[in-house]
């Protein structure tokens, strides 16, 4: 750690500098070189004239193909045939036949989670973020806008 002496004749430099200008003077300098070879190529490259500069060409055979988005709406059928309660694991619901676990996902990426309350039931949230419910022996339609490319 500095000694108070030395900080004091840190802070005594540094409000010299400040108070004589040198300060101002170190900030002007622009240009820094280590090599005479690399002092003639700068000086080089400042005193060129305005016609050696390089031109650029634009070439306007390349085009960009341009993707188009639709939305196409979409419309699902799922058929709530069972919602199973676990105390010590994830509940499970039957769509379409298929088993599928809490927090889980359809073949769509609709989102799926059991609700357990005073009335059981399933909560599907689809791709465009809208909720749907149904309970068990119940059939679900579902209608969403999904983007499609060209």
């Amino acid at each position: 750690m500095p000694s108070n002496r030395l900080k004091l004749k840190l802070v005594i430099g540094f409000l010299a500098l400040l108070l004589t200008g040198g300060y101002a003077a170190a900030a002007e300098l622009s240009t820094l070189f280590t090599t005479p070879q690399e002092r003639e190529l700068i000086d080089s490259n400042r005193y060129k004239s305005g016609n050696n500069k390089p031109k650029v060409v634009i070439d306007k055979t390349i085009e960009t193909p341009v993707q188009q988005v639709y939305q196409e709406e979409i419309t699902r059928q799922y058929k709530i045939s069972g919602i199973t309660i676990s105390r010590d694991g994830p509940h499970t619901v039957w769509i379409n036949s298929t088993a599928y676990e809490d927090g889980g996902e359809l073949e769509d990426k609709s989102k799926i989670k059991v609700m357990v309350g005073d009335e059981i039931r399933v909560r599907i949230t689809a791709p465009d973020g809208k909720n749907h419910y149904a309970t068990s022996g119940e059939t679900l339609e579902v209608t969403y806008l999904a983007s499609i490319q060209n």
